[in-house]
């Protein structure tokens, strides 16, 4: 197709093979030092985008799978946590209520669960729609994960915040009050 300057004056005799070149390499030296690159072509720029592009959607997509991997891990951690140290409560006499989502649920719990309970010995934790009774302890850590799963919680007084100044702090709450 069409030839450069320098070509055509080498075909007429005008410029040396030699001369050519040197003004070759002076002017690949001079492009060097001032640190401009060899001039790129768009459609190498615009591949290059699109590679960055693509390894950017790769980048956001492997996190988006590591997030919901490690919420799944946490998930069956807290579902075998709960399995493990759940306390069996069939074959209770005495109803115990409470709230779940603002709706009244009731367990028929014995005697001593529902002292526990009460006292903040025991939680009640809900597991796949399914109502469980776990120690505090374990309460405690199933609420560092998801707090969603704790139904019911009655921190001791022991460890009520000091600062907040309650009321009825000096009446004693008989034990086998049932509301």
């Amino acid at each position: 197709m069409g030839s450069t300057l320098q070509d055509q004056f080498l075909k007429m005799g005008l410029v040396e093979k030699k001369q050519a070149n040197t003004v070759k390499k002076v002017q690949h030296q001079q492009r060097t030092q001032k640190g401009q690159a060899p001039p790129v072509h768009k459609g190498k720029l615009q591949a290059q985008k699109a590679q960055a592009d693509k390894k950017e959607h790769s980048r956001l997509l492997n996190q988006k799978k590591n997030e919901e991997r490690k919420e799944q891990e946490t998930a069956a951690q807290v579902r075998q946590l709960i399995a493990t140290n759940r306390i069996p409560a069939e074959g209770g006499e005495t109803p115990y209520n409470f709230t779940d989502n603002n709706k009244i649920k009731r367990l028929f719990l014995p005697k001593a669960i529902t002292v526990q309970l009460s006292r903040g010995d025991l939680a009640i934790v809900r597991q796949a729609g399914e109502y469980q009774i776990v120690p505090a302890e374990v309460a405690r850590k199933v609420q560092t994960y998801n707090k969603n799963l704790i139904v019911v919680f009655h921190i001791p007084p022991r460890e009520a915040p000091a600062d907040q100044e309650d009321p009825y702090a000096a009446f004693q709450v008989p034990e086998d009050l049932i509301w």
